[in-house]
């Protein structure tokens, strides 16, 4: 398939990355003619191409302020890596104001930010002056730049709250100072963007140039910032801390019922669109409505992995293969990464994790906990993997289980898998309940990498049409329409194989999408992350963001026939057992702006830091 990322010039990077701070001034002293980039139609979209490559890796491995990790690694999702990572510091120590593992604060990068941004407002303002090109196209490339402007702003409103407004490519004789935006002003702002994107992005694009913004993606964008403003961190007559004056910079000040009336009405129209262009949930079971589909374990390995299926509305088509922080190195676990993966080896599954997913029958698991009286038999094990939910077998390779994913291929086998998923040992039974593996936790990670073989890339899917299912359901519940809600949970969780959900209490039924997501969207850019901090999870600070973080830790038979990597039937015993506990504090549901910039004066940090 034709990729829309292609190599930049040196001359191009030069230019469009010339600005690191929004606060600093920009650098005007190199030798790069902006006007000579903006005269032929192939340099303008190699820039434009560049906006793409650095906008969209926003919340995924590379994109983030900290370095070796996901965000999974602080949302118990996954293991806090060793302790050079970023994310182990953060679970050891919270989100910083001065940065760690690359980051200027937080996990973030806020400078990077406002980079990117100019380097769209650049195309914006110059795509005019090139000859080569018909007003259409120009007018697609104008809009594709305010779209990804749009995309940065939204992935800063439910980092930040409000930050500061920006409707230019910054110049070093401009007034840089600027406060932030209120909650609403956001809003409005994103709003406005994705408005005007919308009527200058095609409905859709050919084959030759699948990943560019369409209509349906900055409608995407507005939902997505829409269901953020519902939800309880910012739709509150409080703030989760008190900010004093600065209150609506990271709190709308009261709780508005609409809002989630609003986001229904955005999500709704993503559905439009979709419906209007051949974007539908994958679901080829042709189960009746309501039915558990046959083909769960294809469709959902399908929809997160195969690019350009008809699930996806937006995908991060850059094929990164290579380099230290390539986002395939914390993401492919298998052999064909080789001695790249060392960024996955102490990011196992947690189980904290693992109790999300329903057994394929709907009923719930059964898992050993901290604290039982004994051990559970490997026996207890093996059939735990072979009935639980199909969405848990392309996500994980179980330890001592192959990859469901590939099957037949070496390389994601258990036999080739160099490791067994776990760092088990011989014996280690006798002292049951304490001891700790390697951080390999109850498997390793496959998902994105179904019938991928030895393709180590693969694209981060951005927006699923599952998404919108799922956030309909969410807001609906909250409007008070049970039966809508119903309908659009079902829509993911009958495609997952399961039977319908009938629950009617809102509570409850609230309780339920919120657990579908967290199986839905594993490792996906920190949705988790995210929408564990803006609901306000009463238990956030148990288990998902901080608190206990547990694995599960094996002990192999004492048999000589038992070799390494071990497979599942050598396993004697297995329990559950707190590997870490993580820190959490109140302030740390936004990120922290860098101290630097705060100490310039023109911004408000955020309450707690």
């Amino acid at each position: 398939m034709k990729k829309i990322f292609i190599i930049l010039s040196a001359a191009i990077l030069a230019l469009t990355a010339s600005c690191s701070y929004f606060l600093e001034k920009p650098d005007t002293t190199g030798t790069v003619d902006q006007a000579a980039i903006f005269t032929t139609a192939k340099n303008a979209k190699a820039s434009l191409m560049s906006c793409y490559r650095d906008v969209l890796r926003h919340g995924w491995p590379g994109g983030i302020g900290i370095g070796h990790c996901t965000l999974g690694a602080i949302s118990g999702e996954v293991g806090r890596g060793y302790n050079w990572h970023g994310s182990y510091n953060i679970v050891q120590q919270g989100l910083s104001v001065t940065g760690i593992d690359g980051s200027d604060a937080g996990a973030d990068n806020y400078g990077n930010n406002w980079a990117f941004i100019r380097e769209c407002y650049i195309v914006y303002e110059n795509i005019d002056n090139v000859a080569d090109l018909s007003p259409e196209d120009k007018g697609k490339i104008k809009g594709e730049a305010l779209a990804l402007i749009a995309y940065r702003y939204m992935g800063m409103f439910y980092r930040y709250g409000g930050v500061p407004k920006v409707t230019k490519a910054f110049e070093s004789s401009d007034d840089l100072s600027a406060g932030r935006m209120t909650i609403e002003e956001m809003v409005e702002f994103i709003s406005g963007l994705c408005d005007d994107a919308y009527k200058l992005l095609p409905e859709k694009w050919d084959a030759a140039n699948t990943g560019r913004m369409t209509k349906g993606a900055v409608l995407a964008i507005k939902a997505r910032t829409l269901q953020f403003a519902a939800r309880p961190l910012f739709n509150s007559a409080t703030p989760y801390l008190d900010n004093g004056e600065n209150n609506a910079l990271i709190s709308w000040g009261n709780a508005d019922k609409e809002r989630w009336k609003a986001a229904i009405d955005a999500n709704e129209a993503v559905l439009d669109w979709a419906a209007a262009n051949g974007v539908a949930l994958v679901n080829t079971g042709g189960a009746a409505v309501g039915m558990p589909n046959p083909n769960a374990f294809d469709d959902y390995a399908t929809a997160t992995s195969v690019p350009s299926n008809s699930e996806i509305i937006l995908a991060y088509k850059f094929d990164d293969t290579g380099g230290w922080d390539a986002l395939v190195n914390f993401m492919n676990c298998s052999r064909y990464q080789g001695n790249n993966r060392y960024d996955t080896d102490c990011s196992g599954v947690l189980t904290n994790h693992l109790e999300n997913y329903w057994a394929a029958d709907g009923t719930e698991m059964s898992w050993p906990k901290v604290g039982d009286a004994a051990p559970r038999n490997g026996s207890d094990w093996i059939a735990n993997v072979a009935k639980i939910e199909p969405r848990a077998l392309a996500d994980i390779k179980f330890g001592g289980h192959d990859s469901m994913n590939n099957p037949g291929d070496y390389y994601w086998q258990n036999a080739g898998w160099n490791r067994g998923g776990y760092a088990a040992d011989k014996g280690k039974g006798n002292v049951f309940p304490k001891a700790i593996d390697s951080d390999k936790g109850c498997g390793e990670r496959t998902k994105f990498f179904y019938k991928a073989g030895s393709r180590t890339w693969f694209e981060p899917p951005l927006f699923r049409l599952a998404e919108t299912y799922l956030y309909l359901a969410e807001a609906y519940n909250e409007y008070g329409n049970t039966d809508k809600a119903l309908e659009n949970l079902n829509k993911v969780h009958n495609r997952a194989g399961l039977p319908k959900i009938t629950e009617t209490d809102q509570a409850k039924l609230r309780a339920i999408i919120q657990r579908e997501c967290a199986v839905e969207f594993f490792q996906e850019g920190g949705h988790r992350y995210y929408d564990a901090k803006h609901w306000k999870l009463d238990n956030i600070d148990n288990g998902i963001c901080g608190g206990p973080m547990r694995m599960l830790q094996f002990n192999i038979k004492d048999d000589d026939a038992a070799t390494w990597p071990y497979a599942a039937a050598w396993i004697d015993t297995y329990w559950d057992a707190v590997a870490y506990n993580a820190f959490w504090s109140d302030a740390m549901f936004l990120e922290p702006f860098p101290q630097s910039e705060v100490n310039k004066g023109t911004i408000t940090q955020n309450p707690g830091y």
